[in-house]
């Protein structure tokens, strides 16, 4: 009887020891999984963002310019014609290009906005990257002289793309590299919730501080935002960018994406660089 209790003992003590382990091993594959999911999605986005940007300001006026004879620059507003970049901020850019390649001219729109859906962002993150694509309409995309954003361009949106939990939401000043990023909402699920989630999850600084875009011109030098093609200085500081850099942080849920053992959030970075192919409409 001695031996059976002390065998039952031990058999006792291994088969919790395995099942502790399956239990740890099935929630940090949980969190694993989100983690996967968040960078497949992010992925994603950032590729289409690449092949997005490459195909501004095509077909442009060169392309129908052959003789020389065509006016480029009052050709804005024309159905066939691209105006590349439009208006580019570290948070928002405009931008006209064949994106399908089968001939008709859209308007593309990417922005990130707050927690409250709100552009520019000024409220908490985690925020949204979200995309719009439209067929370009006639006399919608230029009115010289005024800023995309204050009414000179007035192609229709439609959001039907979006990434969520972004946590980066930097303004940086002048050329810095990155500033001025939104808090984020609510506290972490550990210690009693006694941390902020700005606290614990932005320690380093460049997960909330770094922008979402920053464009660089043909030197690799960073090109002070925003920009737009209102005035002539917009335009040719505009026509100096050569490729778009969009940086994404993303962070799992509060309700499912964090390992329940330890109830940290998983936290992913993903960088994708957008490079112009096709001269604008003043080049």
């Amino acid at each position: 009887m001695l031996e059976l209790l002390v065998a039952s003992v031990v058999l006792l003590v291994v088969v919790g020891g395995a099942v502790n382990y399956i239990s740890l091993a099935t929630q940090r594959s949980k969190s694993e999984q989100v983690k996967v999911d968040l960078v497949q999605e992010g992925r994603e986005f950032v590729d289409e963002f690449e092949r997005d940007i490459h195909q501004a300001g095509f077909p442009g006026c060169g392309a129908f310019n052959g003789a020389g004879t065509v006016n480029c620059t009052a050709m804005y507003n024309n159905v066939n014609i691209a105006d590349g970049l439009v208006y580019v901020s570290n948070t928002r850019i405009i931008f006209e290009g064949d994106i399908t390649g089968l001939g008709t001219v859209a308007s593309v729109q990417y922005e990130l906005v707050d927690s409250n859906l709100t552009w520019p962002p000024a409220g908490t993150c985690p925020c949204i990257i979200e995309r719009s694509q439209v067929p370009k309409v006639a006399n919608a995309s230029y009115v010289p002289g005024t800023s995309p954003i204050a009414g000179g361009y007035t192609q229709a949106t439609n959001w039907s793309q979006e990434l969520q939990n972004v946590i980066n939401s930097g303004v940086p000043g002048g050329t810095t590299t990155y500033g001025g990023g939104l808090p984020l909402a609510g506290n972490v699920l550990f210690d009693n919730g006694a941390i902020t989630n700005t606290a614990y999850y932005a320690q380093v600084t460049t997960m909330k501080d770094f922008p979402i875009f920053t464009a660089y011109d043909q030197f690799g030098a960073v090109v002070p935002l925003p920009l737009d093609n209102s005035t002539q200085a917009g335009q040719q500081a505009l026509a100096k960018i050569r490729s778009i850099r969009l940086t994404i942080n993303l962070l799992g849920t509060a309700s499912a994406g964090y390992d329940q053992k330890t109830g940290v959030r998983p936290v992913v970075t993903l960088v994708g660089d957008g490079r112009r192919g096709n001269k604008m409409a003043w080049e």
